[in-house]
Order: structure tokens, then sequence, then C-alpha cells
């Protein structure tokens, strides 16, 4: 069915280009509770359907689609259907006549007793009026089947005498979206090196004790792994309230400032890498900044407008997708963070982990300031395209270091002097 489908929609789509025919285009995004439409109408068609200008009939646009537009459950009953928004749009595609469109976004709710997962669609705007007209409908979100905007998949083609159409859902599950979400998680801080760069060059001192301006011996291995428990920890208290704050809306700021922000950040923790400037307050420092990271984590879920349930399945698969990788990083780096503090030649590690991020957090700030790229900014995202390189650099030589430390143990004996 899905092959005969996209074969349809391809020779359509050959067909319209040619003949500069502008389809119209639904999507759906599908929740728990709610199924959200949006239409994108050709206004020349649409206006040829309404007999009158649309532009002007914005309230006579809204009723001719509710009138012609339905979701139906499984037993024929109508969902409770109203338009959330619209907006006008224009594209630039030589190879059409038309190029100005009314973007329409509907909210429709399923009636008691019946579900999102399976119903009918009826449609007839402005094919029923324009006999050559066509609507490609795509199912642009669905958690249930791993669809979160990225790829709308194709379901059906609307037309003249062919106006209605079965949307199954039926065959997913919540639980492989709350996978898929965790997934989409774990990719985003593997993906984010700012993000982890940050908390990196922040742990580097986390197991050494603060003198009155500079960076002294080793802590216990007690104290050293509660001061990374708590850093970690007041991060991820800061980045989760945001994140769930950020992705309904309550809070928002302009992305680049934020990303500004963000960079920032690794300037300030490179910094205190240098220089002990929060010894004993690091959690303040992670769970502040943490906040701002946050509101960049909410940025991937912030467009797909989710009904309140499926938000909030979608908030707790993608933070805890977040965690996960977060304390799979950690758990690489602190036991030789916890090793290779206790050797001299770690002083030598430590700063040059702090200058790598400022070096990067610098060409961030220039290029997210300026709008224009630079070398030093091309080479950090060169970088950043293979976050495992971050780890392998940190690593390596953390990994040496604990091979000089084991050595030197097994050259003592158990006097503590130089075997023989």
């Amino acid at each position: 069915m899905r092959v005969w489908v996209a074969i349809v929609l391809l020779v359509f789509a050959a067909t319209a280009a040619a003949h500069d025919v502008p389809p119209s285009v639904v999507q759906f995004d599908i929740g728990r509770d709610v199924v959200d439409v949006e239409l994108q109408l050709p206004l020349k068609e649409l206006s040829a359907a309404l007999g009158k200008d649309s532009t002007l009939a914005s309230g006579l646009a809204e009723a001719y689609v509710l009138n012609h537009l339905h979701l139906r459950s499984p037993t024929g009953v109508p969902f409770a259907t109203a338009v959330e928004s619209w907006r006008l749009s224009h594209t630039d595609n030589r190879n059409r006549v038309s190029n100005d469109w009314l973007v329409m976004r509907l909210r429709a709710r399923p009636p008691v007793g019946a579900d999102t997962e399976r119903f009918t669609f009826d449609y007839d705007v402005i094919v029923q009026t324009v006999v050559s007209h066509k609507a490609l409908v795509y199912v642009r979100r669905d958690i249930r089947h791993g669809l979160l905007g990225e790829t709308p998949q194709a379901i059906g083609l609307i037309a003249f005498q062919q106006t209605q159409l079965t949307v199954d859902g039926s065959g997913g599950s919540w639980w492989a979206g709350f996978v898929k979400l965790w997934q989409l998680g774990v990719e985003h801080i593997a993906q984010g090196t700012d993000h982890l760069l940050f908390l990196l060059v922040l742990l580097l001192p986390a197991p050494l004790l603060a003198g009155r301006s500079r960076w002294g011996g080793a802590r216990p291995v007690g104290d050293s792994f509660w001061n990374i428990a708590k850093t970690v920890s007041g991060f991820t208290i800061g980045h989760s309230i945001t994140l769930a704050l950020g992705a309904l809306g309550v809070v928002a700021i302009p992305e680049r400032p934020m990303e500004v922000l963000i960079a920032a950040s690794i300037i300030v923790s490179a910094v205190h890498a240098w220089r002990p400037l929060f010894a004993g307050k690091e959690i303040y420092l992670a769970s502040g900044f943490g906040l701002i990271h946050g509101l960049a984590f909410a940025t991937t879920l912030r467009g797909f407008n989710f009904d309140a349930t499926t938000l909030y399945t979608s908030l707790l698969g993608f933070n805890l997708g977040i965690e996960c990788m977060q304390l799979a990083v950690i758990a690489c780096v602190m036991p030789w963070l916890l090793i290779a503090s206790r050797t001299r030649a770690y002083e030598g590690v430590r700063l040059a982990g702090a200058a790598v991020g400022a070096i990067a957090a610098l060409a961030w700030i220039a290029e997210r300031v300026s709008g224009q790229t630079n070398q030093l900014a091309t080479v950090v995202a060169w970088a950043a395209a293979r976050p495992s390189w971050l780890l392998v650099g940190l690593v390596v030589p953390l990994s040496v270091l604990v091979l000089l430390v084991l050595v030197g143990a097994g050259s003592r004996d158990e006097t503590g002097r130089p075997s023989a």
C-alpha cells in the first residue's frame, strides 16, 4: 500500500511540476488526545473555490474549510474541529504560476469513547470546485510511529471523487514513541558538543583542592566523587527545569542570544579550571548555566505542538535520553579524572583542556554574534561533528597518566621504597 501511495505521489508531483499546478498539502500531527491538521492551500485555487478574494474574507475561508474537512471516528461520529490560526505565505518557485498560500492550522478532538489511532478523513477543500486540483496528505508527527517531523510520511492523495482517506495508526505504540524520544535525547546531547564541553571543562578541577588563588593537590576519593556528583546533579536540575518550561512555551529566549550565553558558560568554566572562582560552589555554577542549556534543549520539542499528554511523555523520554548520555560520558571520564588528578602531570591536562574549551567558545561567540563563520569556527564545527573525538582527546592523556601511576606503584615494595 505504501509503495503504491509513493508511486502515485511521485507521478503526480512530476505532472504537477510540468503543468505548473501547485497542489494543496495536508499534514497531520497526531497526539494522544488531539489531531492537529495543517493545511497549505494555494491562494489562487482557493479563491476560485470561494468565488472571491480569500485574502479579504478570512472568516469565509475558515467557514468554508470547516464545512469541507471532517475527521470521523470508526463509528462515523465527527471529531470536534476548530481553526486555531491562519496566515498568508509566499514561496518563490519559478515552475509554478501561483506562489501565494493560505496556511491554516486546525485542532480536532475525538468524540467520547474514541481515540486518535484510527479515523476517517473526509476532505474536498478546493477539489469540489476545481476538479483538476489535488491534495497530498502526510502524517508529519506521530510519536507512536517514531515520526517527529523530520520526514513526513505520505499516506494518500485527495482528488475529485476521491475525497475520503482512512488514517490508521493502530500498529504503533506509545512505548515505541517514548523510546524514540529517548533516542532523540541521546543524539541531542551526543551531537551537542558545546553542552558536553561546558560540563567536561567544569569537571576538570572537581577532584582538586582549592587554595587561595590556585588549584592544589587531589581531594580524597570520596570527596571528589561527591563534588562531581553535586556538579552533575546541579546541571541536571537546571536544564530539566527550563527544558520543561521552554517546551511548554512558558519561557523563551531568542536563539542567537541563547547560543552566545551557552558559549560564554564554557569560558566561565574554563577560567574556573585555570583558577578557582567558585571553589566548593560548582553546583551553583552548573545549576545556573544549566538553566540556559535547558532552553536550548527545549527548542527541539517546542515546535512539535503536541497536546499536553503527548508533550509530557515527550519531555520525560527526551530528558531521560539526555541524562543517560550525560551519565555515560561522565562514567567514561570520572575514573580517569580521579586517578590522574593524583599525578603532577594532571595540571598540564587541566590547563590544556580549559584552553581548548575557551578557544572553541570564543570561536562560537564570534560566529554567533556576527552571523558569519570564521576559520577557527570551521575547525571547531569539524570537530563538533565528531563528538567522540572530544572524549578521545580527554581520555587518552588521562589514560597515559593513569598508566604512569600504575607503573610507578608497581616499582615500589610494600614499604613504599623502590624495589631492588
